[in-house]
Formats: structure tokens, sequence, C-alpha cells
């Protein structure tokens, strides 16, 4: 079964070689590898090259005015070059174990409908960059069974983790909304809007930690997390994700139905609510964290609605 891999880099010259390495020794052999680099400086494209040269598999989209699109435009416009049945993001710094396509590709065939978009993601090691060793044994905190229990996420889910469906991929590139963050927010909110999305508790790979990594690093350790509660994100919604909902609803309030329509509507008025109504809001709607509606009335009683 063929899957395309769509990777985008940016300065990734240090790590690359063993992703590009972890890619080639995957037991599901039937891949292509569609990556574009957004403008380095350092020896990426170098790699990219040799290792063009010597597998076909390995296609490199030009960028020759070496335009900077940001990790979010550039994953994303990777969509577009994609016409296999299941596609996959990778980044540039990871690990994956040799297994890890095998067996989210043998879920998909188990599980997907074709007819609907349908997104699979695994769970990760965390893996210290600066201390060579797995310092966290789980990247995957927070799961979402329905639209209702993903809505007050301030992201999607990790994209190198996230396996998804031919039907998922167009919808991608063919995104009509005017604002979004990063590619992973997209195909997620897609996914829970429209059609189905599955956690595969497995840990198919190392998901690295250094200073110079896109998303933030994930920390789990009590101080971390005491740390995180108090003063680094004192809000219950990420302004950046809220306009990046209201924006997708713009552009795709007529393809939902009644239920996506009304959590929408109650979501977006959450801020403008008092403490009260907001408490009121999240029972009368059953809005949760992942499941965890004890978790989201909390953040709603001790931070600021939106930030």
């Amino acid at each position: 079964m063929p899957v395309d891999i769509l990777m985008a880099t940016y300065n990734g010259g240090k790590y690359l070689r063993n992703q590009l390495l972890s890619l080639q020794q995957q037991t599901h052999e039937e891949w292509i590898l569609w990556v574009r680099d957004d403008g380095s400086t350092d020896n990426t494209m170098d790699i990219l090259l040799r290792f063009a040269e010597s597998d076909s598999r390995i296609k490199i989209v030009e960028n020759s005015n070496r335009q900077r699109l940001g990790p979010g435009m550039n994953f994303l416009g990777l969509t577009k070059y994609s016409n296999a049945d299941y596609v996959i993001f990778c980044d540039q710094d990871d690990i994956w174990f040799e297994k890890k396509l095998e067996i989210l590709v043998d879920f998909a065939e188990k599980n997907f409908n074709a007819d609907i978009p349908c997104l699979v993601y695994c769970d990760a090691y965390g893996y210290s960059d600066a201390e060579g060793i797995i310092t966290i044994n789980s990247i995957s905190r927070y799961h979402a069974n329905s639209l209702r229990e993903f809505m007050f996420f301030n992201a999607g889910y990790q994209g190198c983790s996230t396996l998804f469906n031919r039907r998922l991929c167009m919808m991608a590139a063919e995104y009509r909304a005017n604002y979004y963050f990063l590619h992973d927010d997209v195909v997620a909110l897609l996914a829970h809007s429209f059609g189905r999305v599955y956690f595969l508790p497995k840990k198919l790979m190392l998901y690295r930690q250094h200073e110079s990594k896109v998303t933030q690093n994930i920390n789990v350790d009590l101080r971390s997390y005491l740390r995180r509660i108090i003063s680094r994100e004192p809000y219950v919604l990420s302004a950046r994700h809220y306009k990046e909902k209201d924006s997708f609803y713009i552009a795709y309030k007529d393809d939902l139905n009644d239920d996506a329509r009304q959590l929408f509507e109650a979501y977006f008025i959450f801020p403008e609510k008092t403490l009260l109504g907001r408490i009121l809001l999240i029972i009368r709607y059953g809005f949760s964290i992942g499941g965890s509606k004890l978790k989201l009335l909390y953040k709603t009683i001790v931070r600021r609605p939106i930030g």
C-alpha cells in the first residue's frame, strides 16, 4: 500500500541524516518522500541531494527562489503533491522506529473509511538531544473522541505522529480558510469536524527535544507542570487558535452539520461570558479537554478566558 511522506526542512542538517536513514529502514518500503526546503542556510540541501541521488523514492520539491513559507504553509503545501492512499507528515529531526509505517498503515487498512477524512496518530518517546537519552515516556497527553472533546485544544496532534487518508489529504490540499497556524491543527480540525480520529497507543518514534525546535518542547515533570499552570499559559483559549477556528468556521460553516455548528458558535462566545456563564456553557454543551470536563472547568476558574 503506497504512502506519501511529507517533510518540510529548514536548517536541519544536524539531525536530518538520522531521520532519512530511519525512513530508509522502514519495513513498509512502498513510500515516496516529498520534501521541500524552506531556504536553509546550512548543509540541509546538500544532504537531501545526496540522499535523493541514491534513493529514487526521495523527491525534492524545487524552491529556486528560496522562499520562506514557515512550517505550517510548507507542510500543508506539500499535500498538493500527494496522490497516495495514505499520507504522513515527517519532521526533519526525529527518528522513526522501523515498523512505524507498517503498524500505522495496517491500522488504517483495518479501520479507515475511504469516503470520509480519517486520521490516526501514535505515541512516541521524548528524546533529549542534549543528553542523548529518552527523557519522556509519552508525548500524547490528551485524546479527543469527538469535536466536543477537541474544541478547547490549543493545538492539533503532533503532525509527525499522524497518518491520514487520501480524502483528508485532498481536503487539506484545498483548505479554504484564510488563516491557520500549523498544518497539524488543520488536519486534526478537518478530521474531527467531518470524519474520524483514532489514537494508536504505541510509541513508534523518538520525538527529539532541542533548543531550536519549531514547536514547543514537551515537559512532564512536576516542576514544569506546576510552572505551566501558574505562569506560562494563564489563559483557557490561545488567541491564535481561536482565530484559526473562527477562520475555519467562516469557510466551512455551510458544510458542517447542525450539532457541529452549535459547538462552534458556543465556543466563540466563551470569552465574552462571565465566569459563571463560561462554567454553565461548558456544562450545557458538554465541552471537555480530551474527555476531562474537570480539567476544563479548573482552567476556566483559574485562568482568563483568552490570551
